[in-house]
């Protein structure tokens, strides 16, 4: 298993196509860890827009590093 590690900070113009290109890829043996360190736009929303299924697997989880 391999862990990814996404720092993001403002990054609503590409976190969708970041994100999507982790996870559609063909490998599947990985977690995908995202760091949003405080973003002041739209990024956290977009991560949460992806389906319930994948905050409840090893594949993807989100945390908030700043308010």
């Amino acid at each position: 298993m391999i862990s990814i590690i996404l720092n993001v900070y403002n990054g609503e113009k590409y976190i969708k196509r970041c994100i999507d290109s982790i996870l559609f890829q063909t490998y599947h043996n990985f977690e995908l860890l995202i760091v949003d360190d405080g973003s002041t736009d739209a990024t956290a929303k977009i991560i949460d827009n992806y389906p319930p299924h994948f905050w409840k697997s090893e594949s993807l989880s989100y945390r908030k590093q700043r308010a």
